[in-house]
């Protein structure tokens, strides 16, 4: 079996203890004092050259230069990118309601009317909830509430947006509205 040099010699490379590979842990940089194990060179008869950690008759010692290192420092990133992947980490969420305007008057006798809210932002949440007169009313994922025999008078409402586990991440901004109905004593003939 012919194993190739360059495979030989980082095997020769792996084997040999920490600190020969220029990261020694003693104060001590001497490298004669190092407890690395040799490596060996030996030519082949087809002109091949093979490093091995096993000494035969025709190898020869390899010393390695103090100034070899095979661990490669990685360069310190800049703080101003440190600043900017810890500043766009943080999400932000932000709901608008689209319909019906602030202080709308919508008029409909039987109290039906739909409220329509979105989000401007590139970062979505999962869930829309309609609070209305002060409790949660209705609460889905597209953001369009459909009511239904709302009484006559004056209601406000905003829409919060929340995560799958209830936790609120935005809130539209209170809003109100007056829904108008035709008396029942007109035209009562």
């Amino acid at each position: 079996m012919k194993i190739y040099p360059y495979i030989a010699l980082l095997t020769a490379i792996a084997l040999t203890p920490y600190e020969s590979h220029g990261q020694s842990t003693s104060k001590d940089s001497n490298p004669s004092n190092s407890t690395s194990a040799p490596v060996y060179k030996v030519k082949q008869a087809d002109g091949t050259v093979l490093y091995t950690d096993t000494p035969s008759p025709e190898s020869d010692t390899v010393e390695f230069d103090t100034k070899t290192q095979n661990v490669v420092s990685s360069p310190s990133t800049p703080k101003s990118i440190l600043a900017q992947t810890a500043t766009s980490k943080t999400k932000t969420y932000k709901v608008v309601i689209a319909s019906p305007a602030p202080n709308a008057t919508l008029r409909n006798n039987a109290g039906n009317f739909t409220i329509r809210a979105n989000q401007p932002t590139s970062v979505k949440a999962p869930r829309y909830q309609l609070i209305f007169d002060g409790a949660l009313l209705q609460s889905n994922t597209t953001g369009v509430f459909t009511l239904n025999d709302i009484n006559r008078g004056e209601h406000q409402y905003k829409v919060e947006l929340t995560d799958n586990k209830g936790k609120t991440l935005a809130s539209s901004a209170l809003q109100t509205l007056f829904l108008h109905q035709a008396s029942a004593l007109i035209n009562s003939n």
